[in-house]
């Protein structure tokens, strides 16, 4: 049970405002109403396959949203809200949480019930088929949607205006796992050819996978790299999934899409096969499922990713924030419920810098957010967004298996060591 503090010197001075105002309009003009709460939709399958998913986004949510509220003895986080004040105007945050089931057809229905419930703007954590349709909705009737956990570039392509997402995209992860090879030029180890490795999903994942076969092509043409040809990709799913059939080189470098649990498993047995020849960085929708892979080795493949627990160990404001999911939850801070967690302080945020609690105004707020990186616990630069709704600020990091589990490599700011074993 989380403790509790009191600031009776905030209600005070919230009271005091509040009769000053109204001596000074003589109650001709009276001050807006002041809601004593606002709500924030979340967008989260609570059943089905993904429920799983859905009950670690909800936890990092709530959390946000109990941060806001809620006084809490001796601690002083560096976030743009107080701790105990609510909003500035001493409005209180709620949660109502629409269960999307992760199906495409169910999600505006539930989006619209949110918002006719009172849902000024909207979260999301789900996967890429069920982000598309919300950010149709969404941007339809006119409110905000923070996506928490989407990072396909298919969405550039959309113009939409109320549809913000906050991971790296797609991209950025390909050019954060080419950064680590060009620290190996000029080395007796250095890399001249990409290889890719992707499954064949259908429907939206599908293009992203393909959106991402384009971008490793592109951005290794760009940085220098031959390209093996679209015939040699290698793969992840069907009868010969993470097999390489001799495609692969000494001077050869992998970089495997993944979109399930089971291509993780190809990934990383492709990586335990090709070692000593080529390194395989995981990049993709499901790098998280690494950390469920158990064999006598740990994981041969790298990956790149949006978080790190590792790094939100030595990150003062991730420690203060998983110590109090842990306390709160009886578990571990996820790369899920962190996403949500941003998501959510991010709307909050924008909520926090209106004088009207309207979709349109807390829209507004959200394109004009401007983050450090000193105030997130995510390893990015920040949050801010562009014309396209990307968090262009966000950051990608890529993780070895260690020992003692996944480690920081790239960028070497960032790392735990500098020895990345490629």
């Amino acid at each position: 049970m989380l403790t509790r503090g009191r600031r009776p010197a905030v209600t005070a001075l919230v009271l005091a405002s509040a009769l000053l105002m109204a001596a000074c309009t003589g109650g001709k003009h009276p001050a807006p109403k002041v809601p004593p709460t606002i709500a924030i939709g979340l967008l989260v399958p609570t059943s089905g396959a993904n429920a799983a998913l859905g009950q670690q986004a909800t936890l990092g949510a709530k959390l946000a949203v109990e941060l806001v509220n809620q006084d809490f003895e001796g601690l002083r986080l560096p976030l743009p809200l107080g701790p105990g004040a609510g909003l500035r105007n001493g409005t209180k945050l709620t949660l109502i949480v629409g269960n999307t089931e992760s199906a495409p057809e169910k999600v505006e229905k539930e989006a619209s019930r949110l918002v006719s419930e009172g849902a000024v703007g909207l979260v999301l954590a789900d996967t890429i088929d069920v982000a598309s349709p919300a950010g149709r909705e969404t941007d339809l009737i006119g409110v905000s949607l923070v996506d928490a956990l989407s990072t396909s570039d298919t969405f550039a392509q959309l113009n939409r205006t109320a549809h913000f997402r906050i991971q790296p995209s797609d991209q950025q992860m390909v050019a954060t796992a080419l950064g680590l090879l060009f620290r190996e030029r000029d080395t007796p180890t250095q890399f001249k050819r990409i290889v890719t490795a992707a499954g064949t999903p259908t429907g939206a994942l599908g293009q992203e996978v393909n959106l991402l076969r384009n971008s490793i092509e592109d951005l290794s043409l760009a940085a220098g790299y031959e390209v093996a040809g679209k015939d040699k990709v290698l793969p992840l799913s069907g009868p010969n999934a993470g097999q390489s059939d001799g495609k692969v080189v000494k001077g050869d470098a992998v970089l495997a899409v993944v979109t399930s649990p089971a291509e993780a498993a190809a990934a990383n047995e492709l990586a335990t096969a090709l070692k000593g020849t080529a390194p395989v960085i995981a990049l993709g929708p499901a790098v998280g499922a690494f950390d469920a892979l158990k064999n006598g080795n740990g994981s041969q493949a790298l990956r790149a990713a949006g978080w790190s627990s590792e790094f939100a160990g030595r990150n003062p404001i991730a420690q203060v924030v998983s110590g109090m999911y842990e306390q709160a939850f009886q578990a571990k801070l996820t790369d899920v419920a962190a996403a949500a967690f941003t998501a959510t302080m991010v709307l909050a945020l924008a909520m926090d810098q209106v004088t009207e609690f309207t979709p349109q105004s807390v829209r507004g707020a959200v394109q004009q957010m401007s983050l450090p990186a000193t105030q997130t616990i995510m390893p990015w630069n920040g949050v801010r967004f562009d014309g396209n709704g990307y968090n262009r600020l966000a950051a990608g990091i890529v993780e070895q298996y260690m020992p003692n589990g996944y480690l920081v490599v790239h960028p070497a700011e960032l790392a735990t060591t500098p020895t990345v074993t490629l």
